[in-house]
């Protein structure tokens, strides 16, 4: 019997812990800021991005911000081929795309940059 009140209080104490750090904690999901999103940008054209960053960023969709949806969207055009053109080329050493593709990633940098200037900016008092 006090090998059972011994385990009981253990699971007891462990799915406290559980609940609590659900209650608390920060919530499960990818929600990349514009900010982040420009990160990606210019490094992707100086080849510091990673390729599991930029894998991710094209991979999963932007519900909470529109606008970087739509950049989301025209770079994995750009990436499959869909825009027109031809798919972005890999790049060479530790650049995700050749100099053509990079190119056409960084005409998106300029966007990105106006809808960050352009974001409302708040205060908490």
């Amino acid at each position: 019997m006090s090998q059972f009140i011994v385990v009981f209080l253990i699971t007891l104490c462990v799915l406290i812990l559980i609940v609590v750090a659900m209650v608390f904690g920060k919530p499960l999901g990818y929600r990349p800021s514009r900010q982040y999103a420009l990160q990606l940008l210019r490094g992707v054209e100086d080849g510091t991005t990673r390729q599991e960053a930029w894998d991710m960023f094209l991979g999963y969709p932007v519900s909470h911000d529109p606008e970087l949806e739509a950049i989301r969207r025209q770079l994995v055009a750009l990436h499959e081929g869909m825009d027109g053109g031809a798919p972005a080329n890999q790049g060479l050493g530790d650049y995700i795309y050749d100099r053509a593709g990079r190119a056409r990633v960084a005409k998106l940098v300029p966007v990105l940059e106006k809808l960050i200037s352009d974001e409302p900016g708040f205060r908490e008092f």
